[in-house]
């Protein structure tokens, strides 16, 4: 049975697969020049040392920071509140549907979770031991760890140290400011610790400034992403609610709601105001910076504040809360399980076993890729499919799309006098027009054709 764990890879997994498996001051000099740190490529190069480069072995790699990141946020709600809490604040979090959708995607977004609950949890060790108590060097050790950890995963980790900033601002001027020197030493070491990344930061941001693929954001927009990670975040499942004719993601939304509706707000109110905190403020900057700078709104990048969001649900509950704890809980596990065994990425693998399949008996075919709303050149080397990218009349790529990994056999600006042509795309393939050849075939594979072009 098809699932998320073993489906075909698609384009970013693609391009990180294949950078992952060059040697690792290979990968370094690469990465700086494209969008993100290194440390999701890195722990995949190692992997694939290992285990080899499967689908299942790049899954599985992301679905264990997944699964860390969860027992994270268990700990939280248990040192926060009860163990009870922290319970119900992981299952919320495993089955979040946002959340549970990037456990199984071969990219760095699970690994930037892991790392930011895990900074937040022992930032919180910190700013609540006991009047008296020492703050141990394991927990100090720790915060420095793991916040180089989120640094090193995606530069986004940035925007949850900014929740951390505020919060250490209120320490130092009406909290507990031997709490604030420590962080500020802290603070420090996690600075000098990411110094050997500040050149090649500096250098991506100069890269964005010159242009993104995201739109600027507007109020809907936002509405839309605080939605989609408290409940709405899989919306492909289309079943609705007998009676109500509501959609099952609306009734997860609405679960969520009863469950705020029924909180006890005004108990342990310092508490939620860190963790709203740490949902709002990362949120709230990227909106912000998107509106009057380069837009970098994009809501698979936010998604460590997610675990803050179900701890919120989770905690101070109220008798009536159980109800729309359970139904929420029950909704989650319904989509997720629906999104599981129901994959939507391409299906490449079956596709490129068709594509090899005609290569192989006919030595003529020329193959390209087509440069469409999406290039499919990752997917195509992932599956050992030689097939140039096909960029005429001088076009060039933006950056964004793997450039940093491309080499000059990966594009080519003139077609050979070829017989035959070969052509992979998932666009419109009326778009696919080459002078003096005629279109003689056309293979979909729900979005990915091939089309086979013959001179005359």
């Amino acid at each position: 049975m098809d699932n998320q764990l073993i489906t075909s890879i698609w384009g970013d997994e693609g391009f990180s697969a294949i950078l992952s498996m060059r040697p690792i001051p290979e990968i370094l000099k690469i990465v700086s020049q494209d969008t993100s740190p290194p440390l999701w490529n890195i722990l995949l190069h190692c992997t694939f040392q290992l285990f080899g480069t499967s689908e299942v072995v790049i899954r599985s790699l992301s679905l264990i920071f997944y699964i860390l990141a969860i027992i994270f946020t268990f700990r939280i709600g248990s040192i926060l509140w009860s163990k009870k809490t922290g319970a119900i604040a992981a299952s919320l979090t495993a089955l979040n549907p946002f959340f549970f959708m990037y456990a199984f995607e071969g990219r760095m977004y699970s690994i930037l979770a892991l790392g930011v609950t895990a900074s937040m949890y022992h930032f919180l060790k910190i700013i609540t031991r006991e009047k008296g108590e020492i703050t141990k060097t394991t927990t100090k050790i720790g915060y420095v760890f793991w916040t180089l950890w989120a640094l090193y995963s995606h530069h986004f980790a940035t925007f949850a140290l900014v929740a951390q900033g505020l919060w250490f601002l209120y320490e130092i001027a009406l909290g507990n400011r031997k709490n604030g020197r420590i962080l500020f030493k802290l603070f420090l070491f996690v600075g000098l610790g990411y110094i050997p990344w500040i050149w090649p930061l500096y250098m991506q941001i100069t890269k964005l400034s010159s242009g993104f693929w995201l739109g600027k954001p507007d109020y809907e927009d936002l509405k839309i992403l605080i939605y989609d990670y408290l409940a709405e975040g899989i919306k492909s499942l289309d079943y609705k609610i007998p009676l109500l004719n509501l959609p099952i993601h609306k009734l997860a939304l609405y679960s969520v709601f009863g469950i705020l509706l029924t909180r006890k707000w005004w108990k342990g109110i310092k508490k939620s105001l860190f963790l709203l905190l740490w949902f709002f403020a990362p949120i709230a900057t990227v909106w912000i910076i998107s509106q009057y700078f380069t837009s970098i709104f994009y809501n698979r990048y936010l998604l460590f504040t997610i675990p803050s969001a179900m701890l919120i649900l989770a905690s101070l509950r109220s008798k009536l809360s159980i109800i729309p704890i359970s139904l929420t809980i029950i909704i989650f596990g319904i989509i997720d399980f629906h999104y599981f065994v129901n994959p939507t990425k391409m299906p490449f693998r079956e596709y490129s076993a068709y594509v090899k399949n005609i290569l192989s008996e006919d030595e003529n075919i020329f193959l390209i890729n087509w440069n469409s709303s999406a290039h499919h050149l990752w997917e195509s080397k992932y599956y050992k499919i030689t097939a140039p990218l096909y960029l005429p009349n001088g076009n060039n790529l933006p950056y964004y799309v793997g450039t940093a990994l491309m080499t000059e056999e990966d594009i080519i600006r003139k077609l050979p006098n070829a017989s035959k042509i070969g052509v992979i795309t998932s666009g419109n393939p009326d778009e696919v027009v080459f002078e003096g050849y005629k279109k003689t075939e056309m293979k979909n594979f729900e979005g990915l054709k091939f089309l086979l072009f013959e001179k005359g």
